[in-house]
């Protein structure tokens, strides 16, 4: 049960988790924060356009 959870839901958790923490530091910290801010905001863009690229729907 573990297993299969993790399996199917870990990547989901993990850039919701990403997200969260990227949308925190941007909006009350400055410097060093703001770019962990946007490094980490940048991360599910990036899976995004790995995947479009890798299987393109044609």
């Amino acid at each position: 049960m573990k297993n299969t959870f993790l399996k199917l839901w870990g990547m989901p958790i993990l850039l919701a988790l990403l997200s969260v923490f990227g949308l925190v530091a941007a909006l009350n910290g400055d410097g060093i924060w703001d770019l962990l801010g946007w490094l980490s905001l940048s991360v599910p863009l990036f899976l995004i356009i790995k995947h479009y690229y890798k299987n393109p729907i044609r």
